[in-house]
């Protein structure tokens, strides 16, 4: 039975039995023998014998429980038998202490209970009626009779008035475990689906992410193939005509003007692969730095810029932030590469202004960084993909400048936004943590 295999099988339950028996069985032997209550049936050293061999079968009891299988219908009947002995032993101390007015009466009650409750209605009640039977002859030295008949019915009644309802009680218990272990098995079974449906969404997932980044990939050499292509076109021809014009001993100034072309060209092909490898690059080094310090580094690189196209710079910077934890380096890269496109946008002129403030918008506390341009603004099919190597939107092809801001902003645990309107300018927002 369930609740054969769920209680009396447990090794720690045993023991509890074990203990309970062999305290039960002392005590009662230490009972018998007091003064008061010795009879003509009881003998001291006749009862340290019983006692002993109560003691091994108890233990033999213990032992044996260990072979019995726990879900076999002999648990049932070993357990079964161990309380019919049980009520063997209350009725030789009953016997052995005055017959029906023993106190050890009341150990039918227990026994019986336990039965109902592990082994169910069936089983309780052939505990009830053998415990009524070796009742019966328990007392049988001290006379049974019609004048004591109906005091014996009395006695044993209340046997089967606790092993049937508990013993009911008991398999309707029994009946709702099995539908719990059943609701168990099927939520099981059902776990086990949804585990192995998420490990086929987390495999479909691997998958598309693979293709995506080979997409990305793909998509990235053929524009960085095309980036190279021209420079490297370029060169080339200035090489072949340098080669023509010395040959022709042309003058010196055109063989210069070529020279510097090939220099020229040859810096962007190096400033491309400085930003290939920049996008690459996924290690930090966190420490505490001054994003006022690197917004100032940044400005003075610009500055020649800044005064060519006739920007003025507006600064709203709160000197109460402290040093942050950050990676000082990813942090530069974005914003030069940031503002550098937002004078980009002001060649004829403009203002940018630059705030660094704690930000309002986020409960956990957040250092705020904008920089805001009154440039020509973005439109929105370039917007929308303004963070994509070498593409913004149709035909219009851009670099990495911004997409390295965004991959080092993200590498340090931060987040970078963008509004614009066209003929209004643009907003850069980088929200870093605290």
């Amino acid at each position: 039975m369930v609740k054969t295999e769920r209680f009396i099988s447990i090794e720690q339950t045993n023991l509890i039995l074990l203990t309970i028996r062999l305290i039960s069985v002392t005590g009662g032997i230490f009972w018998a023998i007091m003064p008061q209550l010795y009879t003509v049936n009881c003998n001291k050293l006749y009862l340290i014998f019983i006692y002993n061999v109560i003691i091994a079968i108890y233990a033999l009891f213990f032992i044996v429980r260990f072979f019995v299988q726990k879900k076999d219908d002999k648990t049932c009947f070993f357990c079964l038998f161990t309380f019919l002995f049980d009520e063997l032993v209350i009725s030789y101390f009953i016997y052995a202490t005055g017959g029906e007015t023993s106190p050890f009466y009341s150990g039918y009650f227990v026994i019986i209970s336990f039965t109902a409750f592990i082994l169910g209605t069936r089983m309780a009640i052939i505990t009830a009626l053998f415990g009524g039977v070796s009742f019966v002859f328990a007392n049988s030295y001290y006379g049974i009779g019609l004048y004591n008949i109906l005091e014996y019915v009395y006695k044993i009644a209340p046997f089967f008035i606790i092993a049937y309802p508990t013993g009911i009680l008991s398999d309707i218990a029994e009946k709702h475990i099995k539908e719990i272990d059943t609701l168990n098995d099927t939520l099981n079974a059902k776990n086990k689906e949804l585990e192995e449906s998420l490990n086929k969404i987390e495999s479909m997932q691997k998958q598309l992410l693979k293709r995506e980044k080979e997409k990305v990939f793909l998509e990235l050499t053929e524009n960085v193939a095309h980036r190279f292509r021209n420079p490297l076109m370029s060169i080339g021809g200035m090489a072949d005509l340098i080669e023509k014009k010395i040959k022709n001993t042309d003058n010196e100034s055109n063989i210069k003007k070529y020279v510097e072309h090939i220099k020229i060209e040859s810096k962007k092909l190096s400033i491309l692969l400085d930003n290939l490898l920049q996008m690459s690059d996924t290690s930090i080094e966190l420490k505490f730095a001054s994003i006022q310090k690197i917004t100032n580094k940044v400005l003075e690189e610009l500055q020649d810029k800044i005064n060519s196209y006739n920007i003025t710079i507006k600064k709203d910077v709160d000197e109460k932030i402290p040093p942050t934890r950050i990676d000082e380096r990813k942090l530069y890269i974005a914003l030069r590469n940031i503002i550098d496109e937002s004078l980009e946008s002001m060649k004829s002129g403009g203002t940018l202004t630059i705030k660094v403030i704690h930000s309002k918008e986020e409960k956990d506390g957040m250092i705020e960084i904008s920089i805001k341009d009154t440039g020509l603004g973005i439109p929105k099919e370039i917007l929308e993909n303004i963070f994509q190597p070498f593409k913004s939107g149709g035909d219009v092809k851009k670099g990495v400048a911004l997409p390295i801001a965004k991959h080092s902003i993200e590498l340090i645990g931060g987040v970078l936004q963008i509004e614009s309107k066209v003929g209004e300018g643009t907003v850069f927002k980088i929200l870093l943590p605290v």
